[in-house]
């Protein structure tokens, strides 16, 4: 027995030494050479917040402030399906997730699709078929999905225009919304946290706002826009739960007392009119929707509407009553109509209580050069809002002025130019972005291959100027990055190394001996890290004797 004994203790000890032996060399690391995937995640090398600048030719991050070029990633193989004409894509749109992906809505490819980038390093991740001409991408963070409006279904394969596609699942295929009514039904998406478990979808020739289920992929409810003949841009602002969505109208054409003289390319058709000083109860020779933008018979607007009650609760328009793009800040507290009035002005309105319709809250007098009557000029807008900023920035594509203006000071507006040169660089459209928690806004010039990165160093928008421009800028869309997620948990433990440097012991007791509510990261007093109790996972209260070295405070 004792032989026994010992020979099974030998053999233990000898498994033991033998599994040790190939876990060294299982995980020994060669120059250049890694045996184990997970060595991924040690080696990566995250970018943090950047300017992101995606063109035909792949994407450039940049520093906030434009300094540095922190990663080029070429088209060069990391997107080329088979079938591929070259390497160029364009995007219709572009969204961040906030923790995982950003997004891009792409074209130019044997197909539509979808394409991913790693939201850490840039990388390509991969694509997804979708449906035609994806429009619009919007984020649900509570369901953890990317929501796609498109323009029209393809066949069998995509047959509805809203497609949605899962952050943690990039390979499952979900059903689309079919919106049942015409062929290519253009339009845009509202989806939000806010929202729970429906959406809504504009189209440009339906004449109702589409109600959906995001977990049957039905449509629930049809929200009917009284004498409109359909709707497309469209904004939602959580303060009051309210949709604001721009209405198509139709409107005489033809002649010279008619509200458009060209009927377009064709002689126009028999349209019922029922807005403006042409409206009549008998067809009229005329057109519908975006042609009518800016005209007399633009009337309506902008209806706002309930998404509790599913009803409109009232309409708004732009000072001159010729109709108007609506867009809302981030907190939803500033609801801007971008006027088809040439960039003489933009209104702003405010949300009132949920069911009641929002207030107009003033009109900032832009006077952008160069834009024609019944046309939009005011291709972009941002928002810096922090703990000292309440600044709204506004750009048009037709001069090289940008308006700032200091919501928290009665609105006052403050105009300089980006360029000294004459003509505008602004192109067909100028964009504007802020690199959220800086100082840095970008306004772009496309027609210049320039990026004109402003500096707003201080809440005084008189201090604010043009800190850098970039030349030999490919064109593209730019947008701001950042991994929210990460910023989140490292906030939260800066909190939790206060919490604990002020006295607030492992078990979530004070050194006065009051209780507190919270543990670690997040947890009441009654857990220790991450879920484990306090007798596995309590926090050392003892401090190093070198007070240069960080303290450990937990295991995660």
């Amino acid at each position: 027995y004792l032989f026994r004994y010992l020979s099974l203790k030998n053999m233990k000890f000898l498994d033991v030494a033998f599994s040790a032996v190939c876990a060294s060399l299982l995980t020994r690391q060669t120059e250049g050479e890694y045996l184990s995937t997970d060595t991924y995640y040690h080696k990566k090398e995250i970018l943090g917040p950047a300017m992101w600048h995606f063109n035909g030719a792949g994407t450039v991050m940049y520093s906030v402030d434009g300094s540095t070029v922190l990663k080029n990633v070429t088209n060069s193989g990391a997107f080329v399906a088979e079938g591929s004409r070259d390497d160029a894509v364009s995007y219709f749109s572009l969204a961040s997730d906030g923790h995982r992906f950003v997004w891009g809505g792409s074209y130019g490819r044997p197909y539509n699709r979808v394409e991913t980038f790693d939201i850490d390093t840039g990388e390509p991740v991969g694509y997804m078929k979708t449906c035609n001409l994806p429009l619009d991408l919007q984020y649900h963070p509570t369901r953890q999905e990317m929501w796609v409006r498109c323009a029209t279904k393809i066949g069998d394969d995509h047959f509805g225009e809203i497609d949605v596609f899962s952050v943690n699942s990039l390979s499952s295929d979900f059903e689309l919304i079919n919106l049942n009514e015409t062929a290519r039904p253009y339009g845009r998406l509202a989806v939000h946290s806010s929202l729970g478990n429906y959406g809504f979808a504009s189209a440009y020739n339906i004449p109702y706002l589409a109600r959906m289920d995001l977990s049957s992929k039905e449509v629930v409810n049809e929200i009917q826009l009284p004498k409109a003949y359909g709707s497309y841009d469209m904004t939602y602002s959580p303060v009051n739960k309210h949709i604001f969505v721009r209405t198509r109208v139709c409107c005489t054409c033809g002649s010279e007392d008619a509200d458009v003289l060209s009927c377009g390319r064709g002689p126009g058709s028999p349209v019922l009119v029922e807005n403006g000083p042409s409206a009549s109860a008998d067809l009229q020779t005329g057109i519908c929707s975006g042609s009518c933008e800016g005209t007399e018979a633009d009337t309506i607007g902008v209806y706002e509407i309930d998404t509790v009650s599913l009803e409109v609760v009232g309409n708004h328009n732009i000072e001159d009553g010729f109709g108007g793009d609506p867009v809302t800040s981030p907190d939803g507290k500033y609801i801007l109509l971008l006027g088809n009035n040439a960039g003489r002005s933009i209104r702003v309105i405010t949300p009132n209580g949920n069911g009641e319709t929002s207030s107009t809250a003033a009109e900032i007098p832009t006077d952008f050069q160069g834009g024609t009557p019944g046309r939009m000029v005011v291709s972009d807008y941002a928002f810096i809002q922090d703990e000292t900023r309440n600044i709204l920035i506004l750009a048009a594509s037709t001069d090289n002025d940008v308006v700032v203006v200091d919501l928290d000071d009665n609105y006052r507006m403050r105009k300089f130019a980006l360029t000294s040169d004459a003509e505008s660089s602004g192109g067909s459209s100028r964009s504007v972005e802020w690199a959220v928690n800086s100082n840095f806004v970008w306004v772009n010039g496309g027609d210049a291959s320039a990026h004109y990165i402003l500096e707003f160093p201080s809440a005084n928008i008189d201090d604010a100027f043009v800190a850098r421009t970039l030349t030999d800028v490919a064109s593209g869309k730019t947008m701001y990055v950042e991994n929210y997620e990460r910023r989140a948990a490292v906030e939260q433990m800066a909190k939790m190394i206060g919490a604990s440097s002020s006295g607030v012991s492992s078990s979530g007791v004070s050194s006065s001996g009051e209780s507190t509510t919270m543990g670690v990261l997040g947890e009441t007093n009654e857990m220790g890290v991450m879920g484990e109790t306090n007798e596995v996972g309590a926090l050392s209260n003892e401090k190093s004797s070198d007070e240069s070295k960080i303290d450990i405070v937990g295991i995660i």
